[in-house]
């Protein structure tokens, strides 16, 4: 299992914001980015989780 530590939530929105756009190969809309806002005032291990599970898919479009 993975440690995660804290991270500013503002960087980690922003990380979660060009990790989506790369791996839609598509800018976000107003919607999604009120949510990605959103899911920034989650608990940092949960916001940690969910970047990590979106940077692994990115990761897979790449490889395809």
């Amino acid at each position: 299992m993975k440690n995660y530590k804290f991270v500013d939530p503002q960087v980690t929105r922003r990380e979660m914001v060009e990790v989506l756009t790369k791996g839609l190969g598509r800018r976000l809309t107003k919607p999604e980015i009120d949510t990605i806002h959103w899911l920034g005032d989650c608990e940092y291990k949960t916001r940690e989780v969910l970047l990590d599970l979106f940077k692994e898919l990115a990761n897979k479009k790449d490889v395809q």
